[in-house]
């Protein structure tokens, strides 16, 4: 779970650097806590044993044991396996992160480019807004349903998409069938993603041909930014087709709880001798578990990243219809010069008079 904790580092106080060490959400402590707690449970198990169950003989064959595995323990190159699939893992994430489709590029130049106030103008313009949040919408849901569960829960199958409230319906019934009617004919990807990409392209040739795109590279700049867009929805689901190889993070994990599994017999306080063990608590055995835990949480978390594009439908609208003519007000002053403001004075025949400024709607 991501959590945002930029506004507690404000400032280079000491209490800033407490306020992150001790957030609850998203926190380490939170991550490790009841495997932490697992492992003290069965440490303190396998010392009552020790302690009240086994004879003279076998405690010395327990003590050889602890004694064998806290030499072999560090057998495991720890360090270097979780380190390399962190940084194998944090890139991915990364690179998912910068190619999430949002609609504000698209949605700004359509803003800036389709001009008209007709009613038709006004749905073609609310028409390839919505295509392009149903090509996100058939991406989250029906490609990565396992990573994104807040999105598979709000719309679990293609109907959920026509029966949605006012502002998340992203489909209509004639275009569900014909996106099943392509996808049976041809290639079911390409008819739940990319069809609705072309037909946005074709609504904006239609507009260029009617007239409210004024040019050919006004045309382009938007085809341009539409391309743009489905290349980073195609390069999210080349990384769900590719994942990382499932026998690295098998390793991994098996890695770092196979260790703590023998630290339960080599951190054991053992009577015959005074080096090895530690003491009634284990202390370093659990600064280390919360660590490298910790670390492997962390590459647990950024392996499964959740994105949800669905909330943009609203705000798609709002940009292509109400601020698309909404400008602050230019007023001149005195001198000449422009100014934000509601009135302005004018010098006209060597008199003075206030105008009232007005929008264009």
């Amino acid at each position: 779970m991501t959590i945002s904790y930029t506004g507690d580092i404000c400032s280079t106080r000491y209490w800033s650097f407490l306020r992150v060490i001790f957030r609850w959400r998203g926190s380490i402590w939170k991550s490790v806590l009841t495997e932490l707690f697992i492992w003290l449970t069965l440490y303190y198990i396998i010392m009552a044993i020790y302690v009240t169950l086994l004879d003279e003989k076998s405690k010395n064959n327990f003590a050889y044991l602890a004694q064998y595995t806290g030499i072999t323990a560090d057998y495991i190159p720890l360090t270097f396996m979780l380190g390399f699939f962190v940084k194998i893992v944090v890139e991915r994430w990364n690179n998912m992160f910068a190619n999430i489709g949002f609609v504000d590029s698209v949605a700004h130049a359509v803003c800036s480019v389709v001009r008209g106030n007709d009613l038709k103008t006004i749905k073609t313009r609310r028409n390839i807004m919505r295509y392009l949040c149903l090509i996100q919408a058939c991406f989250n849901v029906l490609v990565l349903r396992d990573i994104s569960v807040r999105v598979r829960k709000c719309f679990p199958t293609m109907q959920t998409l026509i029966s949605a409230g006012k502002f998340l319906r992203l489909l209509k019934k004639h275009e569900q069938n014909l996106i099943e009617e392509i996808g049976y004919q041809y290639n079911e990807q390409f008819g739940i993603y990319w069809l609705p990409y072309n037909w946005i392209c074709q609504l904006c040739y239609r507009l260029r041909e009617n007239g409210n795109i004024a040019s050919d590279p006004l045309l382009s700049f938007v085809l341009r930014e539409l391309r743009e867009y489905r290349e980073r929805l195609q390069t999210l689901i080349n990384f769900d087709l590719v994942p990382i190889p499932l026998a690295y993070p098998q390793v991994v994990f098996i890695a770092v709880r196979t260790y703590f599994l023998i630290c339960l017999f080599s951190r054991q306080k053992i009577e015959t001798t005074t080096n090895n063990g530690e003491m009634f608590f284990p202390v370093m055995t659990v600064l280390q578990f919360i660590f490298y835990m910790g670390w492997t949480k962390v590459a647990e978390a950024l392996l499964n990243p959740v994105t949800d594009g669905l909330r943009q439908t609203k705000h798609g609208r709002r940009r292509t219809d109400k601020t698309r003519k909404k400008t602050d007000r230019q007023n001149t002053d005195e001198d000449g010069q422009t100014k934000h403001g509601r009135r302005r004075t004018v010098q006209k025949h060597g008199r003075r008079r206030t105008e009232q400024n007005t929008d264009e709607d």
